[in-house]
């Protein structure tokens, strides 16, 4: 199913905004169905890794602190302090291991340092984790990191 955006007409047809008609309430919903640990459907055990990636994306503190960390990383890197901003990416991977913003930063240090081979593999760990749980991520989510994954193959084979 099609996420709708915020600034969409809302799908319940009132004729308002999603934003301002039924966000609140999903995002509510969202929260509390990613709150308790979510089973594996074959067996019914608990799927720790999906239940860590679904918390962090929805628990207000630790999307703060990792949307904190995340922005961290690129500070970093715009201020060239690659090796920090790798360091930090690291540590992202580490606090976070379910959130795909980790890879993204550390593909984002291999890219501006040249390292095209070794940003275009983070970049494929994202659009591994997205797959995961595509009803999480607007459309065109996986197709843009594909794009970044396609333009660095460019690179490469211009330069080989």
């Amino acid at each position: 199913m099609a996420k709708t955006g915020r600034n969409q007409p809302c799908r319940c047809g009132s004729g308002k905004k999603y934003k301002h008609c039924c966000l609140a309430k999903d995002d509510e919903a969202r929260h509390a169905a990613y709150a308790a640990p979510a089973t594996d459907e074959r067996d019914g055990t608990p799927t720790d890794e999906r239940h860590d990636r679904l918390h962090h994306m929805f628990c207000p503190n630790c999307y703060a602190k990792l949307a904190t960390d995340s922005n961290a990383v690129v500070g970093l890197v715009d201020a060239g302090r690659f090796h920090e901003a790798e360091r930090a990416a690291r540590q992202l991977l580490k606090d976070f291991p379910g959130a795909y913003d980790g890879y993204a930063r550390l593909g984002l240090v291999f890219e501006t340092r040249g390292d095209d081979a070794q940003a275009a593999d983070c970049y494929r760990k994202v659009i591994d984790m997205a797959r995961l749980d595509p009803d999480l991520y607007p459309s065109g989510f996986v197709a843009g990191y594909q794009a970044r994954i396609d333009q660095l193959g460019l690179k490469v084979s211009r330069t080989s």
